[in-house]
């Protein structure tokens, strides 16, 4: 027996500005199915959802529900309607408890009017907790809660209020290997209970562990619709770039014994650390640092880069000893650092291309009176964008209307521009689509080749060990091996960033 089609989108249309966002978009969603939307950043996933939870208006098209045509007029109308999303970005509230966040605006009441009724609140919440194998207490803060534990708890609202379809956006983000897992199961009892999912992910070993079908997205356009278990990677990947992607091999091997060292760290500890370290980066070399959520990475290349204190230690610069106090100090030792969460800590969203671009270099806009050149600033700006290959390059484009490779080019570019010789890349590729990932990759590479010191951060093996000289492994704030990437493999490296040995 066929499954009903819960949910049809029918040439759906929505233009910003001058860009065409979605061209004639259709899509169908059968009863009780994990849907997988792919693409790249910017290929119209993101907002197909949000024309789906009304964020937005489609220009022209149809929406379907249980075959009646609907128009969601914002997120709440979206929710009565049995719509529900859970964004990259939470809608929790801290101060407020699993609880009371799960029927926020939903509150069980007393017979007295407009008084919430605790005892059931938490009887309620315990059960959909229960029901789900959560173990979770109702009655903690949000804010004592993981990102992944925040994310469940998403999850566990927007069923508080009957959905039908939900929409997950990247939803593993942050989440750790054993909080992936618990995702997954309460996804198949969903499944079971016959609620429908759209799931956006750049992690097609997901989908293939999750999904039953997949719509590929490609410049506004849905290019394919593909049964799971009927299709491989190198086919849905050629469909979300248009080409086949070579794969990437290892860097060749190199000896940095000659090389001028650019950077060096000696008996080095932070207050998250457990044990110092001790580490060289010479001129060329790319070295990277990894593990599992927790183990201290961001923490060490936040305290490097003088946001954050050391307790012991010392740190050399082109061989003289340095203490930074805060970020601006690194300037003076030509040093940048790209950080993980690019869209509050790298850029400013509101701000147009071109001002985040010159912005760590304003000195190099400055006319003979020392004011600002406009002229100057757009020139550079576009110089530098045709040199990352940011898209589109609409340099008077505000930040926040690129894809989150493009974004990532914007941060990039502003740090390149004062051509610094030690460069910090903590989690360089998060939340980035394929094509741009292999883009990021080929710039890394060139400013190693340019002989550039880079220190990645990084939860991505793979990553790492296409890219990168060596590979440090951190547990527990504990270098617990140093690995050379010639000799590297996922397994190697998950098993000592569990607290295992190089041999597992």
């Amino acid at each position: 027996m066929e499954q009903e089609m819960i949910l049809k989108l029918q040439n759906i249309r929505k233009n910003f500005g001058g860009i065409q966002a979605l061209k004639d978009v259709s899509l169908s969603l059968k009863k009780g199915e994990v849907h997988a939307l792919l693409g790249e950043n910017g290929a119209g996933k993101s907002t197909l959802i949000k024309i789906l939870t009304g964020v937005h208006k489609a220009d022209s098209g149809e929406i379907l529900l249980h075959g009646q045509e609907i128009t969601v007029q914002n997120p709440i109308d979206a929710r009565k309607k049995g719509i529900a999303a859970i964004y990259q970005e939470l809608s929790l509230i801290d101060s407020l408890t699993v609880a009371e966040n799960i029927f926020l605006g939903n509150e069980p009441t007393k017979m007295i009017a407009g008084v919430c009724d605790k005892t059931k609140l938490y009887k309620a919440s315990d059960e959909y907790l229960e029901e789900f194998h959560i173990q979770i207490d109702s009655r903690k803060k949000i804010s004592e809660l993981g990102m992944g534990q925040k994310r469940i708890i998403e999850i566990i609202k927007a069923l508080a209020i009957n959905a039908e379809i939900l929409l997950l956006d990247e939803p593993t983000t942050g989440m750790s290997k054993a909080e992936i897992e618990v995702l997954f199961q309460i996804m198949n009892t969903l499944k079971e209970k016959k609620v429908t999912m759209i799931y956006i992910s750049h992690y097609l070993d997901e989908v293939f562990q999750v999904c039953d079908r997949a719509t590929v997205f490609r410049d506004g356009k849905n290019v394919d619709t593909y049964d799971v278990g009927k299709v491989s990677v190198d086919i849905l990947i050629k469909a979300m770039i248009g080409k086949e992607v070579a794969v990437r091999k290892a860097r060749k091997e190199k000896q940095f014994t000659d090389q001028k060292i650019l950077l060096e760290l000696k008996n080095y500890k932070t207050d998250i650390m457990s044990y110092p370290i001790d580490l060289q980066l010479h001129q060329s070399e790319i070295i990277g640092i990894t593990g599992i959520v927790g183990a201290g990475k961001s923490e060490i290349a936040h305290s490097i880069f003088g946001n954050a204190r050391r307790e012991t230690g010392e740190m050399f610069c082109d061989g003289k000893q340095v203490r930074l106090h805060n970020p601006s100090d690194t300037r003076k030792y030509n040093m940048a650092f790209i950080p993980e969460d690019r869209k509050s800590q790298g850029l400013f969203l509101e701000q147009k291309i071109s001002d985040n671009i010159v912005l760590a270099g304003l000195e190099k806009i400055q006319s003979s009176l020392k004011l600002l050149s406009q002229k100057k600033k757009n020139r550079l700006a576009k110089e530098t964008g045709e040199k990352l290959k940011i898209q589109p390059l609409k340099v008077e484009l505000k930040a926040k209307n690129l894809s989150g490779g493009n974004q990532q080019k914007v941060v990039l570019g502003k740090w390149l521009l004062n051509d610094p010789e030690i460069i910090l890349m903590d989690e360089p590729t998060r939340g980035i689509d394929i094509g741009a990932k292999e883009e990021i990759y080929s710039i890394i590479t060139a400013m190693a080749e340019q002989s550039k010191g880079i220190l990645i951060f990084s939860s991505e093996f793979e990553e790492l060990i296409s890219l990168c000289d060596s590979i440090y492994v951190l547990y527990k704030g504990k270098i617990v091996g140093e690995v050379d990437a010639k000799d590297a493999t996922s397994e190697k490296l998950l098993s000592l960033a569990l607290g295992g040995t190089v041999n597992g």
